[in-house]
């Protein structure tokens, strides 16, 4: 006996009435295994568990713009090296770090990431320029605030020039630099 195709069984008409494209009804379990009210259920079989491990690799446009991103933060990381160091210490870190993820999930996407190995290089460069303006800073700390100190207190030129006159020699004979090189850079501090 076979069975020929035709318009789907109305909900009464199937066992238990169940609406069509709802899953037969299986075995129940028994009424002694079913956890008390008020309890959760029992852990699913490990088979039935979503499958766990390392995320998939990233998109290749979001691999792009990452390795775009980290090149632009070395860029930056390089130029506030030179103005505003602190800031350039951070985005160096920032540039490596984005760089650096770049490439890994390119690599495993077996993709390009344009942009992550010059944004690692820039951001490498900004990085090193900003830690050896902070450890210059921290070296000449006392010279270089008492000189701030003495120009916010200056109101003339010879008041200015007075202050060179007593910290550049001290921050001259710190670094070991012959006498009177300060006064071709004095502009800079």
């Amino acid at each position: 006996m076979s069975e020929q195709p035709g318009p789907p069984a109305q909900p009464e008409d199937r066992p238990g009435g169940r609406p069509a494209g709802e899953p037969p009804a299986g075995p129940t379990p028994p009424t002694d295994q079913l956890p008390p009210t008020g309890q959760a259920p029992p852990h699913p079989p490990t088979d039935q568990l979503p499958p766990t491990g390392p995320m998939p690799p990233a998109g290749p446009a979001r691999t792009q713009r990452t390795g775009w991103r980290a090149l632009w933060l070395g860029a930056i990381a390089l130029l506030t090296a030179f103005f505003f160091y602190p800031l350039g210490l951070v985005l160096g870190v920032a540039a490596l770090v984005v760089g650096i993820r770049a490439r890994r999930n390119a690599r495993r996407a077996q993709g390009a990431a344009p942009g992550a190995v010059p944004g690692i290089v820039l951001g490498s460069v900004g990085l090193v320029f900003s830690m050896l303006s902070v450890s210059l800073t921290a070296y000449l700390w006392t010279e270089l605030s008492g000189y701030q100190n003495c120009l916010s207190g200056s109101n003339t030129t010879a008041d200015k020039q007075s202050c060179q006159d007593e910290y550049y020699p001290k921050i001259e004979d710190k670094l070991g630099l012959p006498a009177g090189s300060m006064d071709k850079y004095g502009g800079l501090l």
